[in-house]
């Protein structure tokens, strides 16, 4: 089982900028992501695959679950389920680790550098959110896409929440959803996963945006609020009813239709 190694994947993504960190500070953006931890739990449950390993994953972090309107859902139906995206990576894993076992098939679109967690690989379908797509990355999220048997998970804020306008939500949520429901005949899932990361973690992304810092300092941190801040939390999740995907109709515009999803989605943590 191949483990996490930060050093390969700035070498791999960013060989420029691995060529001028001296080693002392790879050492300490390892610490930093909890690169140790992450290791240990796939060293001792990555011949778990998918689901296995993400409720296994859950499990050893002492993280419960309540999920309301399961009874919503058909697993023989065709989904697109959307979700408002609090943590950023850890919600995407436990999305997996709820609904893998009511679902024959699902996967969740996700950052790209979640690949770098080879037993979830099955399980994800990768998106760069910070340059150009791979073509074969492209593909295989049509073919997902186009599938009769598999269930996807998207986030389309694209990032995790932020501190925005005194509370904690996404940044604005991207129409291209809409079109994919449309195009591929999925009826939209609304859901909303009650959860957050550190007050340290919102924080420093609010003096990022203030001071106008275009590197996403966010991402460096977010395996560590997986690994700290979500670890023996109890989250909830609301499961809504299926949205027609003949509901996004000319009526609106994608850009009004996926504004009002969002909506739909956060109404029900009421």
């Amino acid at each position: 089982m191949r483990l996490i190694d930060l050093e390969a994947v700035i070498s791999n993504k960013a060989p420029k900028l691995r060529k001028k960190l001296p080693t002392w500070v790879i050492r300490l953006m390892e610490k930093l992501i909890c690169q140790a931890e992450m290791n240990d739990i796939i060293t001792r449950f990555g011949h778990n695959d998918g689901a296995a390993f993400a409720k296994a994953m859950s499990e050893d972090m002492g993280v419960t679950y309540t999920v309301t309107g399961m009874e919503n859902l058909d697993k023989n139906a065709r989904y697109m389920l959307v979700s408002n995206h609090p943590l950023g990576g850890f919600d995407g894993i436990s999305y997996i680790a709820v609904f893998g076992d009511f679902f024959p098939k699902i996967k969740v679109i996700v950052n790209d550098l979640l690949m770098y967690i080879e037993p979830l690989q099955s399980v994800f379908l990768p998106v760069n959110t910070m340059g150009r797509q791979k073509r074969s990355d492209m593909e295989t999220l049509q073919k997902a896409y186009n599938s009769e048997d598999t269930q996807l998970i998207s986030f389309p804020a694209g990032f995790c929440s932020r501190y925005i306008d005194g509370k904690v939500q996404d940044i604005e949520w991207k129409k291209s959803v809409i079109k994919q429901s449309v195009e591929s005949k999925r009826d939209i899932v609304p859901m909303y996963f009650e959860g957050r990361n550190s007050t340290f973690f919102y924080g420093l992304e609010w003096v990022r945006r203030k001071l106008g810092m275009k590197f996403n300092i966010g991402l460096i941190l977010l395996p560590r609020q997986m690994m700290k801040t979500a670890r023996n939390q109890h989250f909830k999740i609301y499961v809504g009813k299926p949205i027609p995907y003949q509901h996004f109709d000319h009526s609106k515009t994608d850009s009004q239709w996926v504004q009002w999803l969002r909506e739909e989605c956060y109404k029900l943590r009421s």
